[in-house]
């Protein structure tokens, strides 16, 4: 059995009898501890001070929550999107292999992204704060709180702050509105803090002696690089006593040709080494029902492309993606590609469409290792949409930059570091690490809280402006609008959970 099942089983056996307990014993009020559904919840009186004393400012906190409904419903909008979008994908999603259920869940020292001691102070960070923005609001518009702690079932699930149940129900719904959405936005707004700190004022300080030179931050199993013993984080200085330089150009030439077996002088922290390998465009992996899909092989290298009987030499990924943007849809491609052994074959294939251009569908790199020089390293930790022109490109550059940690950056990888001259270089990467993933679980945190479904805020966010936008068209039946909008409501929370958990469920399993 797998560790994190294993894990998680031993947790299930151990919370059975404390649920228990908590749901028959008089005596567990008296510590806090409730049963709410499937959980327990562990009540404290921490924080309710702070909120009485931060609240005071009547009109800091009702310009907060006109604030805070403006945030939540463009981010409701936003994860719906991609809710949508991992539906439409959900068939690549299914014929992939699954990264594993250990990646759904936000739990240090399970979750394979987080590390732990960051993860932890991250998710502490996250779970007051968005408590907090809830409880300051509740105060600002005299309603009492409760109670604040912990909800706990199996793992710990989430912090929370109790209202009176009485003034809720008196309060009116732009108060409600403004309680539901405080957490988002003090999520949000925390995320944007901590960039400010680490992207903007640490990151910004940082420069590289290396500049322009061929970066290597991602190395690929069962590739040319790995067995060659190149490591991740190394700087390519020559091959075959050649300079490489990291470009876009596919009609770069070296004296030796794309396949050749190369000697390659690389950099790390520990001085100069060498390491021979065969040099090219390595496919790593072949998506389905693509062009290439049965047509080529997996671990193979693609030395040229002759399209249309011009031939051009394909030496790696950067050249290979300069000519791709010079392909058309319906493209007939002649490829000429060898196997690791040295073995050349040919293969045809018709070019499929990808936003007007054309492609193979196949994930590509030089040789197993991933390129990228200093200076764009570092750039890309500090700006999340470098490189941009348009629009759709903001948009698209700052989810890549969130999903960043799938990818090994956080903001930039560990084994790179030491491509860079930082002020107090032990602490500096520290803070760093701190900075961003206080970031990090802050926006995730406020982002799947504004899903328009219960037991989220987004759901219950969803209702108010659902009943203020059928008041605004007339619906004037107080009772018979509230009671549609939690109809509508709740069928959309069934929908919206189903489809989110679909979509996690195709790409952890």
């Amino acid at each position: 059995m797998e560790l994190t099942y294993l894990i998680l089983l031993n947790l299930a056996i151990i919370y059975v009898p404390i649920y228990i307990w908590v749901w028959r014993s008089p005596k567990a009020k008296k510590y806090g501890l409730v049963k709410y559904g499937p959980t327990v919840m562990i009540k404290t009186k921490y924080g309710t001070k702070l909120m009485e004393r931060w609240s005071k400012n009547r009109k800091f906190w009702r310009f907060f929550g006109i604030l805070s409904i403006g945030t939540s419903l463009f981010l409701m909008a936003f994860i719906v999107f991609i809710i949508a979008v991992g539906v439409t994908n959900l068939s690549k999603s299914l014929a992939s292999p699954g990264v594993g259920i250990e990646y759904a869940l936000a739990i240090p020292g399970l979750n394979p992204l987080l590390p732990f001691w960051y993860a932890i102070l991250g998710l502490i960070v996250a779970m007051v704060v968005h408590e907090l923005g809830h409880g300051f609001q509740t105060r600002a518009n005299d309603m009492k709180v409760d109670s604040t702690g912990v909800l706990y079932g199996v793992v710990p699930l989430g912090a929370f702050v109790e209202p009176n149940e009485e003034d809720i129900k008196k309060s009116t719904r732009r108060v409600k509105l403004d309680m539901y959405s405080a957490g988002v936005t003090m999520n949000i707004v925390t995320a944007a803090v901590a960039f400010f700190l680490f992207a903007v004022l640490m990151l910004g300080s940082a420069s590289s002696g290396y500049g322009d030179s061929t970066g290597v931050y991602g190395i690929t199993k069962d590739s040319p690089a790995l067995a060659a013993g190149i490591p991740s984080g190394a700087i390519i200085i020559s091959v075959n006593g050649e300079e490489y330089s990291y470009q876009n150009d596919y009609t770069v030439t070296y004296s030796w040709e794309p396949g050749d077996p190369v000697k390659v002088v690389y950099l790390t922290q520990d001085g100069e080494s060498e390491a021979e390998m065969r040099w090219g465009l390595f496919i790593e992996r072949i998506s389905p029902n693509t062009p290439a899909d049965k047509i080529l092989e997996e671990k193979t290298f693609i030395l040229s492309i002759e399209i249309e009987g011009v031939k051009t030499p394909i030496y790696g990924y950067s050249e290979f993606m300069s000519f791709m943007r010079t392909t058309s849809p319906g493209d007939e491609a002649v490829l000429v590609c060898m196997t690791a052994d040295g073995t050349e074959f040919n293969k045809s294939l018709t070019l499929g469409n990808n936003g007007g251009i054309g492609y193979f569908g196949i994930v590509t790199s030089t040789s197993g290792m991933n390129f990228i020089t200093p200076n764009i390293m570092l750039e890309k930790g500090r700006n999340p949409i470098y490189g941009t022109t348009s629009l759709p490109g903001v948009a698209t550059s700052a989810l890549a930059y969130v999903a960043g940690p799938f990818n090994g950056f956080s903001p930039l990888p560990e084994n790179v570091h030491w491509w860079y001259d930082v002020p107090m270089e032990g602490i500096f990467w520290i803070l760093i690490s701190v900075l961003y993933w206080i970031f990090w679980l802050n926006i995730m945190l406020g982002v799947t809280n504004a899903i328009p479904a219960y037991p989220f805020d987004g759901g219950f966010i969803f209702q108010g402006s659902l009943s203020s936008l059928l008041q605004r068209l007339g619906f004037k039946n107080a009772e018979k609008r509230d009671e549609l909008t939690t109809r509508i409501t709740s069928y959309l929370s069934m929908i919206m959970i189903f489809l989110l958990v679909l979509t996690i469920t195709a790409v952890v399993l």
